[in-house]
């Protein structure tokens, strides 16, 4: 007994060592992309019916080529719907690259693959675990969501493919999320990401590419739509996300899947709140994995007891990531509000700014949705079953993973 308790206890002491140094290593080698505010054009799709509709019609008109980057597709009729697109369109000519996350999309089956790469499309799993560093390059997971069709047509947000993306899942129901189709000179910015994950992927190297800066850049005049990618890996993001809560003047709006923000974040918030600014916050009453719901407990109580206004989506799984500052500028991206996609996960996220239009109609769904949440209490949480609340003795022990 005292040998198998050993060995445990050494086990857990090299993850912990193997995920230090990973992290360190990859912290102080993490690209810097600094793309400057562009114009375009978007579309918003919340559903997933209207949203693999309008995809599915982009991928067809395709003449030139398609990337693709989704962090889970599956086995499903839904993903089976893209794959034969990316099939017939490889087969007419058209160059298609089609990247996946490895452990996101771990149940792709090697058939489907085969099936794909016999066509002609190119694919490649990001992020394959190995040595050294094993365990963190485990959890260093690629999550951006983005397509981009001959350089003129670009779609990324937080749908993946699958039939949960549909409603489709009998635990989850229906699916409410943001994704973004957009157009003009912003699309370059999004192609020059993807071939950054794609060089990084193929070449298997442990530099990564050089990134390239002023890509699709241009001088928007007043009154033009604005812009503007935030790609970030390895903690970048933390000090935008801290950034924004320290700019806001009157209100911050945050819609997440998961809530489970760092010291810095979290403090950020309640700053803000001792500003006198207006805090919304919307969260899933559901839960699509056993931790992260009761791991968001101590950080909703505290910002409930304190002023923040919380409700729980009910009418399904709410899987936007979406924050508003005022009605200055807007963010709708892959990146939950939480530490995983702060400190583990590549990450894209879209900054709409100005654009007081859009603005606007963004803020009417957000409360569309949150009128229609029920309010967070102390007394909900208290009513949990037990094992949700030894789940989050665990969750606890382990946050930085989630």
């Amino acid at each position: 007994m005292v040998l198998l308790l050993s060995l445990v206890l050494l086990f857990i002491v090299l993850l912990i060592v193997d995920f230090s140094l990973g992290s360190k290593k990859y912290q102080s080698n993490a690209p810097a992309f600094h793309f400057k505010p562009t114009s375009g054009e978007y579309d918003l799709y919340t559903i997933g019916d209207t949203f693999f509709e309008a995809f599915f019609d982009s991928l067809k008109r395709a003449t030139s080529h398609i990337d693709v980057m989704f962090f889970i597709v599956r086995n499903d009729d839904i993903s089976k719907q893209m794959y034969r697109i990316l099939k017939e369109k490889a087969e007419s000519g058209v160059t298609v690259r089609f990247l996946v996350d490895r452990l996101g999309s771990n149940s792709l089956k090697k058939e489907i693959i085969k099936d794909l790469e016999a066509s002609g499309v190119q694919f490649s799993y990001s992020h394959c675990p190995s040595f050294p560093y094993f365990f963190y390059k485990l959890n260093r997971r690629n999550h951006r969501k983005i397509t981009v069709i001959d350089d003129e047509v670009g779609y990324v947000g937080g749908f993946n493919v699958g039939k949960e993306y549909l409603g489709k899942d009998p635990k989850l129901g229906p699916w409410r999320d943001y994704h973004l189709k957009i157009t003009g000179k912003a699309v370059a910015q999004l192609a020059a990401v993807f071939q950054y994950d794609w060089k990084e992927t193929t070449k298997n190297q442990d530099k990564p590419p050089k990134v390239k800066e002023n890509i699709g850049q241009d001088s928007t005049s007043e009154g033009e739509e604005s812009i503007q990618f935030v790609v970030t890996e390895s903690g970048q993001l933390e000090d935008r996300l801290v950034e924004w809560m320290e700019y806001a003047q009157d209100e911050i709006y945050i819609g997440t899947p998961y809530f489970i923000p760092s010291n810095r974040m979290f403090q950020a918030i309640l700053d803000a709140l001792d500003r006198g600014i207006h805090i919304r916050l919307i969260v899933p009453k559901k839960a699509d994995h056993p931790l992260v719901k009761p791991a968001a407990f101590p950080f909703l109580k505290k910002l409930h007891q304190l002023g923040g206004d919380i409700r729980l989506f009910d009418e399904g799984f709410y899987h936007p990531k979406v924050i508003m500052i005022d009605d200055q500028f807007c963010d709708i991206g892959t990146a939950n509000f939480d530490m995983r996609s702060v400190f583990l996960n590549k990450e894209i996220n879209t900054l709409i700014l100005g654009d007081q239009a859009f603005i606007q109609n963004l803020r009417t769904l957000y409360l569309q949705d949150f009128s229609k949440g029920e309010p967070f209490t102390i007394r909900w949480v208290q009513k949990q079953p037990l094992h949700t609340k030894l789940s989050g003795i665990i969750a606890q022990l382990i946050k930085p993973l989630l």
